[in-house]
């Protein structure tokens, strides 16, 4: 029997013995060192293979993935350098947000030839921010802030929604549902632009009819289809096609509601001056609160200031969505006659004692509204009421929120200080002390910059914090440099990353100090 256990034993040594030396002569594995960094790879391809998927990894839509990877590629060192500097050279990223990140990566690697490439880089950085800017100021939506944006798309968005209900009765009651569904899904969507309308309003032409997309789009406003007349303006309106002014004209005063409306919404995204006069009077004597609501937002993107004291006007409309697209509108303007009327809107709706009050006034969406328009007008005259809102536990948690936003517009030193206070307070709510934080990251100061840099790698804050600082610009270059002095390696590569996407050549010397 021990004979036995002695053959057994000797046999599955041997087959040890050739499993290892099996795997010994197919392995080519070898130890790389960089610098003081040792690490393990499985052979040359093996090693390409791991810098191309952490190069991968750096256009991962995760901020924190990123970073990851472009600390383990400057682990790896020269070869990694090596695939960085080709990539970078060709401007064979998806985006200039992708380049920041292998510039990054390129600096963990130490590679001596960092520094030429990131002053050629800070040059093509500088000119895009620029050309970016001149674009940005272009734009009707320039200088508003995202809050206001948000609430004035969510007025288009619930006009839409109305338009696509009233439709689908339209067309129940027709008993037609056809392509409405569908329709519908458009009006109501949150991606608007013309090709998603375009279908529905030709929808009644056969391929032979002559005429361009727009001569179609133009005879489509005839039809006697309210759906297709929508569908038509809709587009049109998306395309900012002047042609269109006219007949849409005609429509917003001869139409039933929902069409009205959507003529309206029209009319604002074109933005032609000639539909001035009967955007008001719908504004003034239409009988739908969507027509009237959208009236007055359609004259702000016109950006007519001759209409304020007609939109002023509709600030004691008897509707609320009236009232709250009336304050928008003024807003959006940004004429300071309305800073008054606004106030007063805020005054007789506030609650006294614990007593709320009848007005329409107390309507949060109006007072959420009113005080977002203060915000984009910019008087220190609206300070101290916007602070006495965000203190106010009687008033609603959105409007203060909304007052803690509308602050950060605001040019005057007390208004900065009751935000600092805002945000200080960890009893206050958290959606306020957000809203206070993101206010006071539009402050342009020093002192406000300072915070910014010691919120970086928070993990509440630290986002908002880095987009921040960016927007900032040449004003953060100096309190960012001296953070790179950080030991905290998570940290300083934020930080790097940050004057890398600025492109402020300043900061080329100094990023490369920090990654010898």
């Amino acid at each position: 029997m021990s004979g036995v256990r002695w053959r057994v034993s000797l046999l599955f040594a041997l087959i040890t013995l050739s499993i290892f030396f099996s795997l010994l002569a197919n392995s080519d594995r070898f130890m790389e060192f960089s610098g003081n960094v040792t690490y393990t790879q499985t052979g040359t391809g093996s090693l390409n293979n791991s810098i191309i998927n952490l190069t991968n990894r750096l256009e991962a839509d995760n901020h924190e993935a990123r970073l990851n990877a472009a600390a383990e590629l400057g682990e790896i060192g020269r070869p990694a350098a090596n695939n960085l500097v080709d990539k970078i050279a060709s401007n064979n990223s998806s985006s200039e947000e992708i380049n920041s990140y292998m510039l990054l990566a390129l600096l963990e690697t130490g590679d001596d030839r960092a520094e030429n490439i990131l002053s050629e880089n800070f040059e093509k950085i500088g000119a895009s921010n620029n050309a970016t800017n001149e674009s940005k100021a272009e734009e009707w939506k320039q200088g508003i802030s995202e809050e206001t944006l948000q609430a004035i798309e969510a007025k288009d968005t619930a006009t839409r929604k109305y338009i696509a209900d009233s439709i689908a009765m339209d067309s129940a009651r027709a008993g037609d549902r056809g392509e409405t569904n569908a329709f519908e899904r458009a009006l109501k969507s949150e991606t608007q632009n013309s090709s998603i309308y375009v279908p529905f309003a030709l929808s009644d032409f056969g391929p032979e009819e002559p005429g361009s997309e727009t001569e179609k789009l133009l005879k489509a406003l005839k039809s006697n289809k309210g759906s297709t007349r929508v569908a038509a303006m809709m587009a049109l309106g998306e395309m900012r096609e002047e042609a269109a002014v006219d007949p849409i004209i005609g429509i917003l005063t001869k139409d039933y509601p929902p069409v009205q409306a959507s003529a309206a919404i029209a009319l604002g995204k074109i933005g032609d001056e000639r539909a001035v006069e009967v955007l008001r009077k719908e504004m003034k004597d239409g009988d739908n609160e969507y027509v009237k609501g959208s009236s007055a937002i359609a004259l702000a993107r016109i950006g007519d200031e001759n209409s304020v004291p007609y939109i002023i006007d509709r600030l004691r409309d008897q509707r609320i969505k009236v009232r709250s697209s009336a304050a928008l509108a003024l807003g959006e303007i940004g004429n300071e006659t309305a800073v008054e009327p606004l106030i007063e809107i805020l005054k007789t709706g506030k609650s006294t004692e614990g007593q709320k009050s009848t007005s329409l006034n107390a309507n949060p969406d109006v007072r959420k509204s009113a005080i977002l328009a203060l915000g984009e007008i910019g008087s220190t005259n609206s300070s101290e009421i916007l602070i006495g809102i965000i203190t106010d536990k009687e008033e609603e948690l959105e409007v203060r929120t909304a007052a803690a936003s509308a602050l950060g517009n605001i040019k005057d030193p007390k208004a900065v200080e009751t935000l600092k206070q805002t945000f200080a307070d960890k009893t206050m709510d958290a959606n306020i002390r957000n809203a206070a934080f993101l206010a006071l990251s539009k402050t342009r100061d020093q002192e406000t910059v300072g915070m910014l840099v010691g919120k970086l790698g928070d993990e509440e804050f630290g986002a908002i914090a880095r987009e921040a600082l960016i927007d900032q610009g040449e004003l953060a270059v100096g309190p960012l440099i001296e953070n790179l002095k950080t030991e905290d390696k998570k940290i300083r590569a934020e930080t790097a990353l940050i004057l890398i996407e600025i492109g402020d050549q300043r900061a080329v010397t100094p990023l490369i100090e920090a990654y010898k």
